[in-house]
């Protein structure tokens, strides 16, 4: 399956890996047998234990029972991606969550059409709709998520520190531009990712951006023409930052 290219409002080339078939097969089957476990505990309550409907001694107030028992399974799905930045527990346990196809977080109407959707290509149809379209669409999308403009990606479960802000400094290094405190994680963030977004380019539009990030970050800390390169003064402001915020003991 082909990787989603997006580019973010800094101008920056990401490419995600899509969700395969049996990926997203694996995480409905952990969420049904979730919703599974949680209706046979509310029935064996309600029928070996207490009655969960106050005062209930004939049946009369059963669609009670219904409404408590019904509601959170169909609107599990809807609820739980809201809440969980994209999740459902088969989607955490499996590695894959939904974006929006620029890769921010999908809004709650985002998360309310795909949901709709579902009703049809999923619940009433068993899930036969929702197959041939990803199969088809080839993007982690089916009819929900293109209607949504949202796709489910793969999340890497471990992080390593070149995949951060952060690397190793020597504790003997002093910042050239001790400005750099003034960032933040986010902007030195989007700092890696323009230096490392050369192959997304050609050269002239990479080093335009290149040139762009600089005059923010000097506009932003207040720094000086150094005399030093673009490419140059990024990735010093990179280390200087490194130096000040994140040396790994």
């Amino acid at each position: 399956m082909a990787q989603i290219g997006i580019e973010t409002a800094q101008h920056v080339k990401i490419n995600y890996n899509p969700a395969g078939i049996f990926e997203r097969i694996l995480a409905y089957l952990v969420d049904f047998l979730v919703l599974g476990i949680y209706w046979t505990v509310l029935m064996m309550i309600s029928t070996y234990g207490t009655s969960i409907v106050p005062g209930d001694s004939g049946g009369g107030n059963d669609w009670i029972l219904y409404v408590i028992v019904l509601l959170p399974v169909m609107l599990y799905h809807l609820t739980m991606e809201i809440i969980w930045n994209g999740y459902t527990v088969g989607k955490w346990l499996i590695g894959i969550r939904v974006v929006k196809l620029d890769g921010t977080r999908p809004s709650v109407s985002n998360y309310l059409i795909r949901w709709l959707i579902r009703l049809f290509e999923i619940t009433m149809t068993s899930g036969v709709v929702a197959f041939f379209t990803l199969l088809l669409n080839g993007k982690g999308q089916r009819l929900g998520d293109i209607a949504a403009k949202t796709c489910v990606i793969k999340v890497g479960k471990r992080t390593k520190l070149s995949d951060t802000v952060f690397e190793n400094i020597e504790d003997e290094y002093d910042a050239t531009f001790p400005q750099v405190v003034e960032l933040t994680d986010k902007e030195i963030s989007v700092v890696n990712d323009v230096l490392k977004s050369r192959n997304g380019y050609d050269k002239a539009a990479w080093l335009t951006m290149v040139a762009r990030t600089r005059v923010l970050i000097q506009e932003k800390t207040g720094i000086l023409n150094s005399g030093m390169g673009d490419i140059e003064f990024l990735k010093q402001v990179v280390k200087d930052y490194n130096a000040l915020h994140g040396r790994v003991e």
